[in-house]
């Protein structure tokens, strides 16, 4: 059955993302040390709350960031360095937008507020192809609960079983499950586009 929707993570699904290079990245712009900012941001936890809907306000989230770095950073050093971390894959671009042409698509990602509200900057071409594009922090939940993608499927006014999930961890694909969508466990293009056409979408 063609689904009503399909909804694509971003990170490791449409590009490559590579968080040692955002760290190298924020180093030169900070002067601190790689090991060091990530103890900061992402083993202090303050990443995952943000994700989590901590901080809802992308200037509120920046000013934090900032602040437990101990360094002025703008939006515009942080959207670099984010940038700087994500690689495009034009082939998973131009199958999500091949997709667009025949139903509905979104992106669901586990991020805050800055990367949504900076999309057109961090990842342009996706930007693009995507109408729709929602973020854990907006539900106050992360993948891969289960509820998370409930308060999604409210959010969209759509039906779970006429949803088809990709993402590229097997527990956020296993989370959507529950709630009621059908899920692929993202590993390559190659991989995705038997199933893509077994569900009558065109590659």
């Amino acid at each position: 059955m063609k689904p009503e929707a399909v909804i694509f993570d971003m990170d490791d699904v449409l590009c490559r993302y590579d968080l040692g290079r955002r760290l190298r990245a924020l180093a030169r712009i900070t002067g601190q040390t790689p090991r060091d900012i990530r103890a900061a941001i992402w083993d202090s936890g303050f990443e995952d709350a943000a994700d989590s809907g901590g901080y809802p306000d992308p200037d509120d989230y920046l000013r934090e960031f900032a602040s437990r770095l101990g360094f002025p950073l703008t939006r515009a050093q942080w959207v670099a360095a984010r940038r700087e971390a994500m690689q495009p894959w034009p082939d998973m671009l131009a199958l999500a937008k091949s997709i667009g042409g025949q139903t509905r698509i979104a992106i669901y990602s586990n991020n805050g507020p800055l990367t949504k509200a900076a999309l057109d900057d961090l990842f342009p071409a996706c930007a693009e192809i995507f109408a729709e594009h929602y973020h854990s922090f907006e539900f106050g939940l992360k993948k891969p609960d289960p509820k998370s993608f409930t308060k999604l499927m409210e959010r969209m006014g759509t039906d779970p079983a006429r949803c088809w999930f990709i993402d590229d961890k097997k527990s956020n694909v296993t989370g959507a499950r529950m709630a009621g969508l059908r899920g692929h466990h993202f590993v390559s293009h190659e991989q995705l586009l038997p199933e893509l056409r077994a569900m009558g979408l065109a590659a």
